[in-house]
C-alpha cells in the first residue's frame, strides 16, 4: 500500500513536490510548516465556469436534516469524522457532492463565518457578502478531470445566489492539482501566506507577503476585528 502511494504522489505531484513532502514529514519533529496561496473571486466580474467534459451530478446540502446521509457518505471515505461533519454543519457550512451513476466521486464545502482554522491557531476572516470554499476532495482515480472545476462553480453560483459577492479560497503550493484550477482562470494571487511552529521552543512563525496577515486572519494575540451580520445559507 505505501509503494502504491509513493507512485501514485510521483504521478500527480512530481519528483520536486514528493521530495519537498519528505523533507517536511523528516523535519516533523523539530519544524513543521505549509505556504499557501490565497485567492479571491470577484463573482459579478469574473464568474468561473467550470470545464469538465465528464457528465456529473452536483447537489448541494445545507439542511440539518441532510446531516446524516452526509456523513454516512463522507465517512465511507475515510477523509473526514463524524464529529468534524457534524462541527462544519452546525457552523453554517454547505456542502457540494459531485456524483457519477449515483457515486459520490468528490465534494467541497463552503463557509459563511469566521474562524475556520487555517493551521497553527490561524483562523480565517470572513466579511459580510463572502465566503470561503475549502476541504475539496475527489477520489484519487477520477483526478485530472475537471472535477474540482463544477464543484468551485457549483458552489460560486450558490454563493452568488445568496448575495455572496466574493469567494475565497487557499491552495497549498505542494497541490499542483488544485493549483491547475486558478490557473486555468489565470486569476491572480491575492496572498502567500508562511506558517511554520517549532516544537522544541513552541514558537509559531507566521508571514504573509503580498497583503498583511491581519488582512484577512487572526491568531492568539491579534484578535479578528468586531463581527458583521453573519452570512444566511438559506
Amino acid at each position: 500500500m505505501r509503494i502504491l502511494a509513493i507512485r501514485e504522489h510521483l504521478h500527480w505531484r512530481g519528483p520536486w513536490i514528493v521530495f519537498l513532502l519528505s523533507l517536511r514529514e523528516l523535519l516533523r519533529p523539530l519544524l513543521y510548516w505549509h505556504i499557501w496561496r490565497i485567492y479571491q473571486t470577484d463573482l459579478i466580474r469574473e464568474f468561473p465556469q467550470p470545464y469538465s467534459r465528464s457528465i456529473l451530478d452536483v447537489v448541494i446540502y445545507a439542511s440539518q436534516d441532510d446531516l446524516p446521509f452526509i456523513t454516512s457518505r463522507l465517512v465511507a471515505m475515510g477523509e473526514l469524522s463524524a464529529l468534524e461533519i457534524e462541527t462544519r454543519f452546525h457552523r453554517g457550512d454547505v456542502v457540494a457532492f459531485a456524483s457519477t451513476s449515483g457515486e459520490l466521486v468528490g465534494y467541497m464545502w463552503l463557509a459563511f463565518s469566521s474562524g475556520i482554522e487555517l493551521k497553527f491557531d490561524t483562523h480565517w476572516i470572513i466579511r459580510t457578502g463572502e465566503a470561503l470554499r475549502y476541504g475539496a476532495f475527489v477520489v484519487p482515480a477520477l483526478r485530472g478531470r475537471g472535477i474540482y472545476s463544477v464543484l468551485n462553480s457549483a458552489l460560486n453560483t450558490y454563493a452568488l445566489e445568496r448575495g455572496v459577492t466574493s469567494t475565497l479560497a487557499s491552495i497549498s503550493i505542494l497541490n499542483p492539482q488544485s493549483l491547475s484550477l486558478p490557473k486555468h482562470y489565470n486569476r491572480r494571487i491575492s496572498m502567500t501566506v508562511f506558517l511554520a511552529r517549532t516544537r522544541l521552543l513552541s514558537f509559531t512563525l507566521r508571514k504573509s507577503f503580498r497583503a498583511p496577515l491581519h488582512s484577512r486572519f487572526s491568531w492568539p494575540g491579534h484578535p479578528p476585528p468586531p463581527a458583521g451580520p453573519r452570512q444566511s445559507n438559506g
